[in-house]
C-alpha cells in the first residue's frame, strides 16, 4: 500500500489480455454478458472452450462471458447493463480528444500527440520512433503507424538495459493505453524531481509501446457510447471472416511466433475472437513489436527452434511487459504451456515483486490455464528476456472513477517497481528491496536510513508458493554513481546491531567527504543470506541542509 500511495503521488505531479478466450465461433443472435461463479479451474477452461470469456476476477470470484441466450450456461447470471451496452450503435470519431463515455481515456489520436510532444517539451529525454504499420495502412486504408516513446537521458551514453511496456494489443482494453501513456508522462515530469525516477532514465531505457493495434482500437472506441462496453479485440484485417464483419480480423496475442503459436486457447476458425491468423506473426502489427524487441533487445538465450528448457543468461539484462485487462494479475512464461520455464526462479521471483507492489495476484497459468502465442513467449523464447502479462481492472470499459482510485495508482506501482530490476533482473529479483529512504541532520552531521527488506512477495491468488524470504546479510551504499559503476562503497549498520532479520532498519552517517560538491544521490542496495544482492534505491542528498528529493530535514 505504502508503495501505491507513493506512485500516486508522483502521479499527482503529473499533468493530468493474455489470458483471454479461444470461445467458440461469434454469435449472431441474441447475444447476452453474463457473470459465472466459480472457482474451478476446470470450469473456467470450460468456458473459454465455449463461450467468449471476457475475463476472470479472482477476488470477486466470477468470471464475464459473452454468449448467445440460447446457449447460456445454468449457472449463469445475465448482466442487465452490460448486455445493453452490446447493442448500442458505435459512433466513430477521427481525430483528438478522449472518449465520449469514458473521458479519462484518450484516443490514439490524442495518445500519440500527447507522447510525441514529450519530445518537443523534453528531447534530451524522450525521442519517438515509427515501428511499423497497421494493417489498414498497409492496404491504404487510411490506418496509422504503430509509434514506440524512448524515455531515457540521452547525455549518458549506452549501452543501457532496456524496460519495454506495451499495451492494447487487444484492442478492447481500454484501461491499458491510458496506464501506459500516463506511466510515460510521470517519468518525465519526475525526472530530477524524484530520485529514483532521475537515476533509472540516467542508466536506463524505457520503451513505450502505447498503442500496438490502432485500426481495432479505433473500433472498441467507436463502441464506447454511455456504458462503454467496447467488445472489439482482434485487429481488423478484412481477409479474415468477412470484409465488413464485426468478427473480423486476427487476435494478435494469439499470432506471435513461436513454439506454441497454434495451440492452447487460440482458434483457426477466421470467425473467432481468438483467431489466430494463417501463419504465426502474420500480422504487420505483430511483426512491428516482434521485429523492434529484437532489434533493440540483445539475444540472451541461445536455443534451438523449439527448445523450451535452455535458461536465458543469468545476466540477461532488460525486461518485456505486456498490459492487458482484466483481473489484477502479473503473469510470467510460459504462458503458451504448463511446463515450467528454464529461468524459473527469477521470472517468478520478479513477477511476485511487482505483483506486491500493485497488490496483484503473481503466477504462471493460473486460474485459466495456457494461452498460445503471446507476446510475451515469443520475446522471452526468442531472446531470453524477463517478460510478463499485467492484467488489470475489473472491465474492459473500466469507469473513469475506479481507473483514477485504484486501477492507475496500482498500476504505476508495479511498473515503476520492475524498471529498477531492468540490469540482471534473474538476479536481483532474487534479493531484497530497500525501501522508506530518509535524511536526517543530528549535531551538525546527516545521517541516512533505510529499511532493507525480503519480504515483499505478492500474495499469490494462484496457488504457487510464494519465494521464502531470507534474512539481511548487508546494506550498503554508493554515492554519485550506481553499484555497478562506482567505485567504493560504503556499509551502513543494522539498527539493532545485527542483521539476521528478513527486515532490518540500517543506518549510516554521510560525510562531506564523501560528497565533494555538497550535493549528489546516493544509491542503497541489500544483500540476503543466499548472497542475492537487490536492485539499488536512491535519495537525493544536499549536505547545505536540503535533503530527501528537496525536503528539508529536521533537526531534533
Amino acid at each position: 500500500m505504502a508503495i501505491r500511495m507513493a506512485l500516486l503521488a508522483l502521479l499527482m505531479t503529473t499533468s493530468a489480455s493474455a489470458h483471454h478466450p479461444s470461445g467458440p465461433e461469434p454469435v449472431t443472435n441474441d447475444v447476452v454478458v453474463a457473470r459465472v461463479y466459480t472457482d474451478s479451474e476446470q470450469r473456467l477452461k470450460q468456458l473459454r472452450e465455449n463461450h467468449d470469456l471476457w475475463y476472470y476476477l479472482w477476488r470477486e470470484g466470477y468470471a464475464v462471458i459473452r454468449t448467445d441466450r440460447n446457449r447460456l450456461p445454468a449457472d449463469a447470471q445475465i448482466d442487465q447493463e452490460m448486455t445493453i451496452g452490446l447493442s448500442q450503435p458505435p459512433v466513430f470519431r477521427r481525430g483528438g480528444g478522449t472518449l465520449g463515455g469514458r473521458p479519462c481515456y484518450r484516443t490514439v489520436e490524442q495518445t500519440y500527440a500527447d507522447l510525441q510532444a514529450l519530445t518537443v517539451s523534453h528531447p534530451n529525454l524522450a525521442t519517438w520512433t515509427d515501428i511499423g504499420d497497421s494493417w489498414e495502412k498497409t492496404q491504404g486504408l487510411g490506418g496509422y503507424d504503430t509509434q514506440a516513446l524512448v524515455l531515457t537521458n540521452q547525455s549518458i551514453p549506452g549501452p543501457k538495459p532496456i524496460y519495454m511496456v506495451m499495451s492494447a494489443i487487444h484492442a478492447r482494453e481500454l484501461a491499458t493505453a491510458e496506464v501506459n501513456t500516463r506511466f510515460a508522462e510521470m517519468l518525465v515530469a519526475n525526472y530530477g524531481v524524484d530520485a529514483d525516477t532521475t537515476w533509472m532514465l540516467d542508466y536506463f531505457e524505457v520503451h513505450i509501446l502505447p498503442q500496438q493495434n490502432p485500426d481495432g482500437r479505433k473500433m472498441a472506441e467507436a463502441q464506447c457510447t454511455a456504458s462503454c462496453n467496447p467488445g472489439w479485440r482482434k485487429n481488423t484485417n478484412q481477409n479474415y471472416c468477412g470484409a465488413a464483419s464485426s468478427s473480423r480480423g486476427a487476435d494478435l496475442n494469439r499470432n506471435s511466433s513461436g513454439t506454441f503459436w497454434g495451440g492452447s486457447s487460440s482458434s483457426g476458425s477466421a470467425c473467432s475472437e481468438s483467431y489466430r491468423g494463417p501463419s504465426a506473426a502474420s500480422e504487420p502489427e505483430t511483426q512491428s513489436v516482434e521485429n523492434y524487441a529484437a532489434s533493440v533487445f540483445p539475444d540472451f538465450r541461445s536455443e534451438s527452434p523449439g527448445d523450451l528448457t535452455t535458461p536465458a543468461d543469468n545476466e540477461a539484462d532488460g525486461i518485456f511487459i505486456s498490459i492487458h485487462s482484466s483481473g489484477d494479475i502479473a503473469f510470467y512464461p510460459w504462458e503458451g504451456s504448463n511446463a515450467l520455464p528454464p529461468n524459473l526462479a527469477g521470472l517468478r521471483g520478479l513477477a511476485q515483486k511487482m505483483g506486491f507492489a500493485s497488490g496483484f495476484a503473481a503466477c504462471q497459468n493460473c486460474f485459466l490455464g495456457p494461452a498460445s502465442g503471446t507476446t510475451v513467449d515469443n520475446i522471452y523464447e526468442k531472446l531470453g528476456i524477463a517478460s510478463y502479462t499485467f492484467e488489470i481492472g475489473s472491465s474492459f470499459g473500466q469507469s473513469c472513477a475506479s481507473f483514477e482510485s485504484t486501477v492507475l495508482p496500482e498500476t504505476l506501482a508495479g511498473l515503476f517497481a520492475g524498471i529498477k530490476h531492468s540490469r540482471r533482473p534473474y538476479r536481483t529479483a532474487l534479493g531484497p528491496d530497500v525501501r522508506n529512504l530518509t535524511l536526517s541532520s543530528n549535531g551538525g552531521s546527516t545521517m541516512l536510513s533505510v529499511v532493507a527488506d525480503d519480504t515483499q512477495r505478492a500474495v499469490n491468488g494462484g496457488g504457487e508458493p510464494v519465494d521464502a524470504a531470507q534474512a539481511i546479510s548487508e546494506v550498503r551504499y554508493t554515492v554519485g554513481e550506481p553499484p555497478w559503476i562506482a567505485a567504493q562503497s560504503f556499509s551502513m549498520s543494522a539498527d539493532d546491531g545485527l542483521f539476521d532479520e528478513t527486515s532490518e532498519a540500517a543506518s549510516a552517517p554521510i560525510s562531506a567527504a564523501q560528497v565533494p560538491g555538497g550535493q549528489d544521490i546516493v544509491f542503497v542496495y541489500a544483500v540476503d543470506g543466499n548472497g542475492d544482492q537487490g536492485p539499488p534505491s536512491a535519495i537525493f542528498v544536499n549536505l547545505d541542509g536540503i535533503f530527501a528529493d528537496g525536503m528539508e530535514s529536521s533537526s531534533p
